[in-house]
C-alpha cells in the first residue's frame, strides 16, 4: 500500500512539474484530473488511518486508471506536438530561403536542402546618364556622363591627312574609307577617293591606286581634286605598262581641264611626251 501511495505521489509530481508540453485546453482538463488525484490521496491518507483498507484499494485501482488514462492522452499529445514542430520547421526553413530570395542572394539545391550561395557578387554596370525609369534614380544627377560625341567628317578627313603625312597607310586608308562609305555625299568624299588611291601609289599597289583615281575622275564632278585624280590616273596606268590609257589621260588633261594649275599641266605634258602619245 505504501508502495503504491508513493507511486501516485510520484507520478502527481511529475505531472505538474510540466515537462511534458500541451496545449491550452489539454492542460485545463488534465490540471483538473490531477487536482481530482490529490484529492482522492488526501482522501486515501486519511482512510489509511482509520483502517479503511478495502474501500482504499478500491480507490487506489481507479486512480491507476485514471493515471493511465492521463498517460495515453499525454504519451497522444506528446506526438501530435512532434508533428506540429517538425511542421513549423518546414515552415521557418522556406520562409528563410524566400527571405534569402528577397535580398538577392543566389539559393542552390531544392526543397529544405536549399544553400544559400554566399559567393562574391559584381553588381553590372549601370548607365549614368540613363533616364530614372531606368536605373530607378538611384544614381545621382552629378554623376551623369557626357554623351558619346561622334567624330565628324572633316575630323576623319583630317586623321587621314595626317596618316598619310606620316606614313602610316593603313591607317590613312582606314579614315579614308571611313568617310566613302559613312558619309558618301559629304564635300569632302571627293577629296578622300583621291588620297585613298594615293595611299595605295605610295605603297606601289597601281591597279588599286588606278581603281580608286578614276572613280575620283568619274564620279566627283565639282571635286577640287578631280584635275589631280585624271592625272595620277595616267601614272597609274603608266606605272602598270598600259600606254593607251596612260596618253587618253595625259592628253585629255589640259582640254578637259584648262583652269587647272600650271604645275598639274607640266606634269601631264611630261608623262605624254615621255610615252610619245600623239
Amino acid at each position: 500500500m505504501k508502495n503504491q501511495y508513493r507511486m501516485l505521489t510520484a507520478v502527481w509530481a511529475l505531472l505538474m512539474a510540466g515537462t511534458v508540453p500541451c496545449t491550452a485546453q489539454d492542460v485545463t482538463v488534465i490540471m483538473q484530473e490531477l487536482a481530482d488525484l490529490r484529492e482522492e490521496l488526501v482522501i486515501l491518507q486519511r482512510k489509511s488511518y482509520n483502517g479503511e483498507n478495502s474501500e482504499l484499494e478500491v480507490r487506489v485501482g481507479r486512480l491507476d486508471e485514471v493515471i493511465r488514462s492521463a498517460s495515453g492522452r499525454m504519451d497522444e499529445l506528446e506526438y501530435k506536438i512532434k508533428q506540429l514542430n517538425e511542421k513549423l520547421d518546414l515552415v521557418n526553413k522556406d520562409i528563410d530561403v524566400r527571405m534569402k530570395l528577397l535580398e538577392g542572394k543566389k539559393i542552390t539545391g531544392s526543397g529544405t536542402a536549399a544553400v544559400v550561395d554566399n559567393s562574391p557578387k559584381f553588381a553590372a554596370p549601370v548607365a549614368q546618364n540613363a533616364p530614372s525609369a531606368i536605373v530607378g534614380g538611384a544614381i545621382s544627377r552629378g554623376d551623369n556622363l557626357e554623351p558619346i560625341k561622334m567624330p565628324t567628317p572633316a575630323e576623319i578627313y583630317q586623321k587621314g591627312l595626317e596618316a598619310l603625312k606620316a606614313a602610316d597607310y593603313t591607317a590613312a586608308e582606314e579614315n579614308f574609307n571611313k568617310i566613302l562609305s559613312k558619309h558618301p555625299q559629304d564635300k569632302l568624299a571627293g577629296n578622300a577617293q583621291y588620297w585613298l588611291g594615293e595611299t595605295y601609289y605610295a605603297r606601289k599597289e597601281f591597279d588599286r591606286a588606278a581603281v580608286s583615281f578614276a572613280k575620283g575622275y568619274q564620279n566627283y564632278k565639282n571635286s577640287p581634286k578631280r584635275a589631280d585624280s585624271l592625272l595620277k590616273l595616267g601614272m597609274s596606268m603608266q606605272s602598270l605598262n598600259k600606254k593607251d590609257e596612260a596618253c587618253a589621260a595625259f592628253v585629255s588633261l589640259p582640254t578637259e581641264f584648262p583652269k587647272a594649275d600650271k604645275t598639274l599641266k607640266n606634269k601631264a605634258a611630261e608623262g605624254a611626251k615621255k610615252l610619245g602619245c600623239k
